[in-house]
């Protein structure tokens, strides 16, 4: 099967207004547009599902996991609704709690398979958010993130 043939896989969740929405795991781009502003938060979260990991994905421990992640970072969690659902201009929107946790439990199931498991997911997302503060450090530092010094075909060298 060609890439282009690939269909990103979705989780349809009802809305009490006989709407729905359908969301997505998150990517690769997604977590890195979260990073600059979200980094402390999504660190937070990753420490406390390795606090509760054994019981996360039990129906009352994925409750418990997301109503604490919502209490504490609310602003990341509407931000990865909007993102998941591909509806940038809705990350305003407050749905009520047990919603909520459908569609942050439909996201969490894609993206964690895609993953290939949480214990992967926060291993791969603390080697990106280091990644990220550190090219952060550099810009900051007036450091280019590359050089101009790469020889044939236009690949990007880092600088150390």
């Amino acid at each position: 099967m060609p890439l282009s043939a690939h269909v990103t896989p979705r989780i349809v969740v009802p809305l009490l207004d006989d709407n729905n929405v359908a969301v997505r795991g998150l990517n690769l781009d997604d977590f890195t547009a979260l990073m600059p502003e979200h980094f402390d938060s999504i660190t937070k979260i990753a420490d406390l599902y390795s606090r509760h990991q054994t019981s996360v994905f039990s129906g009352k421990g994925l409750s418990e996991f997301l109503i604490a992640s919502a209490k504490d970072f609310p602003n990341l969690l509407s931000e990865v609704i909007s993102i998941a659902a591909d509806e940038p201009d809705a990350r305003n929107v407050k749905l009520g709690i047990a919603l909520q946790i459908s569609v942050l439990s439909a996201i969490l199931k894609l993206t964690v398979e895609e993953a290939g498991g949480m214990g992967n997911l926060f291993a791969q997302l603390r080697v990106l958010g280091a990644n990220v503060v550190a090219a952060q450090a550099e810009l900051q530092n007036g450091k280019p993130l590359f050089s101009n010094n790469s020889t044939g075909g236009g690949e990007k060298t880092s600088t150390s």
